[in-house]
């Protein structure tokens, strides 16, 4: 059986095919990249989104990578690769937010299309690129003022189906540490979701740098996701997982500086110190707890901090 053409916008490839472009979001001049690679054999679509933070370097570099290598011929079924989504962040070296109204992206899925620039461009891809597919895997890592140790993230949802399905994928990528919260509104993984889709979130890199070890990590989680579903031959190289069932954050209650006392990869105690916030003059305003016990996961490592940024981040069972 032969693979059917697929249409995202003005973009149009046929069974046994590659091509890129651009998908135009409605209202807007924003344009998002999109590759598409339609197998010349049938099977199901996988979506692969990065940049949707315009400063995750690795995570933009694999996807990029990604789309570059597939070759059709060796696909049953399609690829479909958007890197990096919010792309005037990307040019404006802009983390977590959308330049055009400040909002961040992964937090107004499923958009509006009526809405601002990042909730019409969230819609576009819920509503031009989402009915396409079978399985979404949404690339990610630390931004430019955080420093993390590489995670997956699944939503924990209402259809125990769906949630398996998504968790099996985290298997499959090969990353170590797998995070598993009932709910994530706004973000990708929750609108798919919602939508009957298994999703992945894989987060690597961090501190606005693009290195290589991040780099192939995460492009190697594609290849394992595609194998996973069987749009790529050839089998999955799997690692031991430690899933954690909780991830709670520590945020900001100030403005001012931001002094940390622990370090990504570290175990923590609840109730333990983990930072200090001092105003421009030195004085201390707080003291920063762990709220439970867990490994530390994310640590904002820029000195300058605003109201409810986030600080910590730590996964526990």
């Amino acid at each position: 059986m032969s693979a059917t053409p697929l249409q995202i916008g003005s973009i149009s490839v046929a069974s046994g095919s590659k091509a890129s472009g651009f998908l135009d979001v409605p209202g807007t001049a924003v344009r998002l990249p999109v590759v598409i690679v339609n197998g010349a054999g049938a099977g199901p679509t996988l979506l692969v989104t990065a940049g949707i933070h315009g400063g995750e370097y690795p995570s933009i570099e694999a996807a990029i990578r990604f789309g570059a290598e597939l070759d059709p011929a060796t696909l049953t079924g399609r690829v479909i690769v958007m890197s990096p989504v919010s792309l005037n962040a990307f040019y404006a070296r802009q983390a977590f937010l959308v330049p055009e109204d400040g909002k961040n992206l992964n937090r107004v899925f499923p958009g509006k299309a009526l809405g601002t620039v990042a909730e019409r461009m969230a819609n576009a891809i819920i509503t031009q690129v989402v009915p396409h597919i079978d399985a979404w895997l949404d690339l990610h890592g630390g931004d430019i003022p955080e420093a993390l140790l590489p995670f997956l993230g699944y939503e924990a949802g209402s259809d125990p189906a769906v949630t398996e399905r998504s968790r099996q994928m985290a298997l499959a990528f090969g990353i170590e540490v797998l995070v598993k919260p009932d709910h994530l509104p706004g973000t990708s993984i929750s609108a798919a979701a919602a939508r009957g889709i298994p999703a992945l979130l894989a987060e690597a890199g961090q501190v606005g740098i693009l290195d290589e070890p991040n780099t192939q990590l995460l492009l190697r989680g594609c290849h394992n996701i595609a194998r996973h579903l069987g749009i790529l031959p050839g089998a999955v190289e799997t690692v031991p997982v430690h899933e954690y069932a909780h991830w709670p954050w520590v945020r900001s209650a100030h403005q001012g500086c931001w002094y940390p006392q622990v370090r990504v990869g570290e175990t923590v105690e609840a109730g333990q110190v983990v930072g200090l916030g001092k105003d421009i003059f030195g004085q201390e305003l707080a003291r920063y707890t762990a709220p439970a016990g867990g490994l530390v996961l994310l640590v904002c490592a820029a000195l300058s901090i605003n109201l409810n940024d986030p600080l910590i981040g730590i996964a526990h069972d």
